[in-house]
């Protein structure tokens, strides 16, 4: 049997996440059929597409054939992304039922990298006849992203989409075979969430080419984190690590509900006391959030002593790329 995105997702739920995840990325998300049709409504609309594809009959058919361009494109892909006229970086990632596409979400416009000379902007919005002032005001909404931001952005919205889609098919499925057994759903919900924290984990590793990674998970009835999953670090001290809430950096990254970035030029005394491997240059610790409270952080670290990507502004990105994964547990619970 052929589902359709609609058979599967709720769209009222999906709704509430893409608009989450349009908040947190400052991005306009819509989410498409594989003809194109609207499935949700637009998340902040940006400005700029407004005045291309809506005012003039260049914009509207250059727009539209790009587009429908796209969707027959090479899937593999979607984190490439496509140029619009003025240089505007979309993608479209797919979201897939059975390894089925059944809908695709809407990435942009948004600028990656450097942007152009204002000279292009203006000789383009003269080509589609448009006005250049309100062009140039339009392109000041727009968020900039680095290759490598909205790349890992791209990367895991798509692991997003694939265990949304996959959990409400699996839901579907257990419903009509079982009816009435939440103990099962909720597993099955338990699992998903453990892949998209995997996927968090991967994709941070990934961005900042750290050495090593993991996600703790706190344990409320001990009042301690444990290790539930980890790269680059030996199973003996994933197996023997439990830090109580009241030590340690993971525990303080838990009672102040704030990132941390540690490099060598740390003064503060109480993070001083727990650096105790001299070999781990530059960590990265994040709150994980799900819909009410803290569950977990996030912790890489690398050996490196002059790493490009352990920056403040990796911080920032990664915390984004964790509200997005809060963003996807609150909407399924």
């Amino acid at each position: 049997m052929q589902f359709t995105f609609k058979d599967i997702v709720d769209i009222k739920n999906w709704q509430n996440i893409q608009n989450h995840f349009s908040e947190v990325l400052r991005i306009n998300l819509r989410t498409v059929d594989k003809e194109g049709n609207l499935l949700t409504t637009p998340s902040i609309w940006a400005k700029i597409s407004d005045e291309i594809s809506k005012h003039t009959p260049p914009g509207i058919t250059y727009c539209h054939n790009l587009f429908l361009k796209a969707l027959s494109s090479d899937e593999s892909k979607c984190e490439e992304g496509y140029e619009c006229p003025e240089g505007f970086q979309n993608f479209l990632i797919p979201l897939k039922i059975r390894e089925e596409t059944a809908a695709y979400l809407c990435v942009g416009p948004a600028i990656v990298g450097k942007p152009k000379d204002s000279s292009v902007y203006i000789e383009t919005a003269k080509k589609l006849e448009l006005n250049p002032e309100i062009i140039l005001d339009a392109l000041r909404e727009l968020k900039i992203y680095s290759f490598y931001g909205i790349k890992s952005i791209i990367e895991l919205l798509y692991d997003i989409g694939v265990c949304v889609c996959q959990l409400s098919y699996q839901n579907v499925k257990l419903k009509s075979l079982i009816p009435g057994a939440p103990g099962i759903i909720e597993r099955v919900q338990e699992f998903y969430v453990e892949r998209l924290l995997n996927a968090l984990l991967e994709v941070s590793c990934s961005f900042t080419k750290a050495n090593r990674g993991s996600i703790m998970l706190l344990d409320k009835d001990k009042n301690e984190l444990y290790i539930k999953m980890a790269k680059g670090l030996d199973e003996k001290i994933v197996a023997k690590t439990h830090v109580k809430l009241d030590e340690g950096l993971a525990g303080m990254v838990v009672r102040e509900e704030k990132p941390l970035f540690i490099d060598d030029n740390v003064k503060d005394e109480r993070i001083r006391q727990y650096l105790k491997n001299p070999k781990l240059r530059y960590s990265i610790l994040i709150p994980l959030k799900g819909k009410d409270s803290i569950i977990g952080v996030l912790n890489i670290g690398t050996y490196d002593d002059n790493p490009q990507k352990f920056t403040s502004h990796s911080v920032e990105t990664i915390d984004k790329l964790a509200d997005l994964v809060k963003a996807t547990i609150s909407g399924l619970s």
